[in-house]
């Protein structure tokens, strides 16, 4: 009887784009304290918004987490519509779901938003300006989450790192496989986050904010980041440093890194030269904080 009592209580929650590095991470958090249910790309094409509704008709959450995203950056300035489609239209028919069945939307976003003319950090407040089309795309996406939602969290992160094989990390490594000598962008501010850290930081809310949503007062966006910034060079150099300790041998601990600037670099879509963001308004409003991002490294390398 009481553990009937229990899963009658516990809260549901939806997570989409479960195979990505942050829905991965919260299968670890979330199924410790609610009854979850994670679709991927097969179960709910983002891309197929026309079927939105009829494979969410039966979905009666508490909570939509949404870490679903079309996330490659340089090849969505040849992908425009793909990249609009993923990160803007299939978050408006979501955004529009989610409120009409009362859910709270948690959605995740980008530092990308930002263009990167100043050189202190980003705040909420400031007003987002993307140069790339998937920075265009997310924003898109974030407004009509605050157009079509009464309760939502739009939680931006940055350089998010994990032990797949699609991340910074884990494409560095890979390339010193084949390569002597790394080039790597020095003159691009920002932070990286392991996957893991957001988890946990993302079930921390939802915690806080569980059993009272009805009289919430903290939705709108957060930033959810480490307290250090660093260029993408820091980080590559880092990450060797952490290889060399515990693989000395390996072609990683072995390739030369190579400071390069933004101009002299290959890529495809602009970035922001700057986009650290500063996440004083989620310690400030939920006691959260991330680890920095040599412990994020560090994790990762582990």
């Amino acid at each position: 009887m009481v553990f009937r009592q229990v899963l009658k209580f516990m809260k549901k929650i939806l997570v989409l784009g479960s195979t990505g590095q942050i829905g991965t991470a919260l299968k670890n958090n979330l199924t410790k304290w609610c009854d979850v249910t994670f679709l991927n790309r097969n179960d709910l094409d983002f891309s197929d918004i026309e079927s939105f509704s009829a494979k969410l008709k039966d979905f009666k959450p508490d909570f939509i987490i949404n870490s679903a995203a079309y996330t490659n950056v340089d090849q969505a300035e040849d992908f425009k519509e793909n990249a609009f489609q993923v990160n803007s239209l299939a978050v408006e028919k979501l955004s529009k779901f989610a409120n009409s069945i009362g859910s709270v939307l948690v959605h995740f976003s980008t530092d990308y938003v930002f263009d990167g003319k100043k050189n202190t950090p980003y705040s909420e407040t400031e007003i987002p300006n993307p140069l790339s089309i998937y920075g265009k795309s997310k924003l898109e996406g974030e407004q009509f989450v605050e157009m079509n939602c009464s309760k939502f969290l739009i939680l931006r992160t940055s350089g998010v790192i994990s032990k797949n094989n699609d991340n910074f990390v884990s494409k560095i490594k890979k390339l010193s496989k084949t390569k002597k000598k790394l080039s790597v962008i020095n003159d691009q501010i920002t932070a990286l986050n392991f996957s893991s850290y957001i988890s946990e930081a993302t079930s921390k809310i939802l915690k806080q904010i569980e059993d009272n949503t009805e009289n919430e007062n903290r939705w709108g966006i957060y930033h959810m980041s480490g307290s250090e910034a660093g260029s993408w060079f820091d980080f590559a150099i880092y990450a060797q440093k952490i290889n060399l300790l515990r693989d000395p041998s390996s072609s990683f601990s072995q390739t030369k890194i190579l400071p390069v600037a933004s101009r002299e670099f290959n890529q495809k879509a602009k970035r922001p030269n700057y986009s650290f963001l500063t996440s004083d308004k989620l310690k400030n409003n939920f006691d959260i904080s991330l680890p920095n991002w040599e412990k994020s490294i560090s994790e990762v390398i582990g």
